[in-house]
C-alpha cells in the first residue's frame, strides 16, 4: 500500500500519456473489442430518456413479430441512436465510469458526525444486524472508521482497504450479501459498484506487478517469499512449477499486457483446480507495494473474461442455442432460486430476446452482442429490478470457468474503461524444420462456421480432451490465444492468421522437448498436424 500511496498524486509522465493514447488508438486485442467493417457490425441501442424509450419500443416491436426487413430497419435506427447515447452515463458502462470518477465522494463527503459517506452507510447497516453478524460487522466498522481517518492514506487506499473487508464479510455471510450487496451508498451507488471500482483502482497498478526487474517481477518474488515459509516439499514443487509458468508468460514478448493478464488468470485457475486446499493461503499472499494476490487476480480475471466472451455465443454439438442462452435457461429453471411464475415469464422474455435478437444474428460482432446483452439487462431492470441479485448470480460458461452473469456485466464495463491494445508482431526463429504439409488447403481449417468454430479449434479442443494431463492443461490458454488473436481477428488476412498461429506455437514450444513432442503432434482433422501447420506459416 505504501508505494501506491506514494505515487497516487503524481502527475502522469509523458511516457504514460503516450501509452494512454496508444490504448485509445489501437484496435482491440480480444475478439469482442476488435474493429469491424460497417457491413459486419451493428451497433446496439443503449439509450435512456425519451430516445431510450423510443428505442425500447422498437426492440419490443421486433420481439413480438417482424419480418427480416423490419428488423434491418430497427437495427439501422438503433445504430443512429447508439452513436448519440453510447458514451453517456445512461449506459451500464457509463454509470460505472461515473462511479469511478466520483469515487472520492465515498471518503471526502462527511455527515454531521464526521463520518465519511462509506462509513456512515456502514453505520446504517449495523442497525439492521444482530448476533454474530452484528459483532463481526461492528469490528469491520471500527477498523473502517480508523482507516477513513488515516491521513497518510489516499482516497483510493481507503476505498480498497474497506472494500476488501466488506467483501470478505459478504462471503462469510451469504444472507447479508443478498440483503446488502445492492444497498445504496448515498447517491453514489451500491456495494456491488464499490467492489467494481476497487478492481478499477487496482488495475492502475497491476502492470507494475508483472514488470520485470532483474529478470523477475513482484508477483514471482511474492510467491518465492511465501515458498520460503513452507516446509511441505510437494507444495514447494507445485509453487516452483507455478512460478515457471508465470515466468514463461511474462517473458513472452509476443504477448501484450492484456494477453499476459488473461493467461496468468487461467494459469492460476488451473493451479487452484489441482491444489484447491492451498487457494486461500496463496490468494492472501501480499505483493509489496500493491496488495494481495487475490486483488491482482480480480483484475486479471476481467481480461480473461473479455478474452472468452466469444465462447458464450458458441453453439455446442447437440445444442440448438448458444452457451449463454443454454446456461441462462438452465439457471432460470434451477429450483434454488424459487422464481414465481411471473418472474419466470420476465426471465423467459429476457432470454428469448438474447436468443432471437442477439445470438441468432450472425451479422453482429462479439462487441455488438455483448453490448446488446447488457442493453437487454438494463431494460429488464427498469421493470424487474427485484430480479437483480438472483440474475447476476446465474452461473454461465462453467466449462471454461467464466463466472456469473454479473461477471459478464462487470467485465463489459471494465473493457469500456481499459480497452486492450494490439500486440507487437514477432517472428521467432524456427527451432526445427517441419515436414511440409499441403499449405494450399491450410486456410480451409481456419474457415469460420457456426458462429465462431473452425476445424483448427475443434480438432485441437478434442485432442486436448482426449489427451489430458499437464501438457494439455498448459497448452490450453495458448490455443485460446490462437482463437482470439488470430482466427477471430477480422483485421488479419488468412495468411497472416496462419503466420500468427505458427508464431504462437513455435514461441510456446521453444526448445522444450516435452512441449515439442506434445504440441507438434496435435492433429488437425482431415489436414495434418501442428508441426506441418507451422511450416505453412514460414516456421
Amino acid at each position: 500500500m505504501h508505494s501506491r500511496k506514494k505515487n497516487a498524486n503524481k502527475q502522469p509522465t509523458e511516457k504514460h500519456k503516450r501509452k494512454e493514447r496508444l490504448h485509445v488508438g489501437k484496435n482491440g486485442r480480444f475478439g469482442w473489442l476488435q474493429k469491424h467493417s460497417s457491413t459486419t457490425e451493428s451497433p446496439v441501442v443503449l439509450g435512456s430518456g425519451s430516445t431510450g424509450v423510443f428505442s425500447d419500443r422498437l426492440w419490443k416491436m421486433f420481439a413480438i413479430k417482424s419480418s427480416s426487413g423490419a428488423w434491418l430497419c430497427v437495427l439501422l435506427l438503433a445504430a443512429a441512436v447508439y452513436e448519440t447515447q453510447a458514451g453517456s452515463g445512461s449506459t451500464e458502462s457509463g454509470q460505472a465510469r461515473d462511479r469511478k470518477a466520483k469515487s472520492k465522494d465515498l471518503t471526502d463527503t462527511t455527515d454531521s458526525n464526521g463520518n465519511c459517506l462509506l462509513v456512515a452507510t456502514m453505520w446504517n447497516i449495523s442497525l439492521q444486524l444482530s448476533g454474530e453478524e452484528a459483532i463481526e460487522w461492528h469490528a469491520i466498522l471500527d477498523e473502517a472508521n480508523m482507516t477513513a481517518h488515516n491521513s497518510s492514506l489516499t482516497s483510493d487506499d481507503i476505498i480498497v482497504k474497506i472494500s476488501a473487508e466488506i467483501k470478505m464479510f459478504f462471503m462469510k455471510f451469504p444472507d447479508c450479501n443478498e440483503k446488502f450487496r445492492y444497498f445504496t451508498i448515498g447517491g453514489w451507488g451500491d456495494f456491488s459498484g464499490l467492489f467494481q471500482v476497487t478492481i478499477w483502482i487496482n488495475a492502475d497498478f497491476t502492470e507494475s506487478v508483472i514488470t520485470l526487474e532483474n529478470g523477475k517481477c513482484k508477483l514471482e518474488d511474492a510467491l518465492l517469499e511465501f515458498e520460503s515459509t513452507i516446509s511441505d516439499q510437494s507444495e514447494k514443487d507445485a509453487l516452483d512449477e507455478l512460478r515457471a509458468e508465470i515466468d514463461f508468460c511474462i517473458k513472452d514478448t509476443s504477448l501484450s499486457y492484456e494477453e499476459k493478464m488473461a493467461n496468468l488468470s487461467l494459469t492460476f485457475i488451473n493451479f487452484f483446480k489441482l491444489h484447491a486446499a492451498w487457494e486461500v493461503d496463496i490468494r492472501g499472499i501480499d505483493i509489496p507495494g500493491f496488495g494481495s494476490i487475490d486483488a491482482f487476480l480480480e483484475v486479471s480475471m476481467q481480461f480473461y473474461r473479455m478474452a472468452n466472451f466469444f465462447q458464450l455465443f458458441v453453439v455446442a454439438p447437440g445444442q440448438t442455442d448458444c452457451q449463454l442462452v443454454v446456461d441462462l435457461t438452465s439457471e432460470m429453471n434451477n429450483a434454488k432460486y424459487n422464481f414465481s411464475r411471473s418472474e419466470k415469464t420476465s426471465l423467459t422474455d429476457f432470454i428469448g430476446n438474447i436468443r432471437v435478437l442477439i445470438a441468432g444474428n450472425a451479422s453482429l460482432s462479439i462487441t455488438a452482442k455483448i453490448k446488446a446483452v447488457v442493453y437487454q439487462y438494463s431494460q429488464l431492470m427498469m421493470t424487474s429490478s427485484f430480479l437483480k441479485f438472483r440474475l447476476r448470480e446465474f452461473n454461465i460458461g462453467v466449462a471454461f470457468d467464466f463466472g456469473t452473469f454479473g461477471d459478464l456485466l462487470d467485465a463489459s464495463d471494465f473493457g469500456s474503461r481499459f480497452p486492450p491494445t494490439s500486440p507487437p508482431t514477432t517472428s521467432p526463429a524456427p527451432t526445427t524444420t517441419p515436414v511440409q504439409g499441403d499449405c494450399s488447403k491450410a486456410p480451409d481449417v481456419l474457415s469460420i462456421f457456426n458462429g465462431n468454430m473452425t476445424i483448427f479449434y475443434q480438432s485441437s479442443d478434442t485432442f486436448l480432451k482426449n489427451n489430458p494431463g499437464t501438457q494439455a492443461t498448459n497448452w490450453r490458454p495458448y490455443l485460446n490465444m490462437c482463437q482470439n488473436q488470430a482466427i477471430m481477428n477480422s483485421t488479419l488476412s488468412v495468411q497472416d492468421k496462419i503466420k500468427k498461429i505458427g508464431s504462437i506455437i513455435t514461441t510456446y514450444v521453444g526448445t522444450n522437448s516435452a512441449r515439442i513432442s506434445f504440441v507438434y503432434s496435435i492433429t488437425i482433422t482431415g489436414w495434418g498436424n501442428y508441426k506441418q501447420f507451422c511450416t505453412c506459416g514460414g516456421f
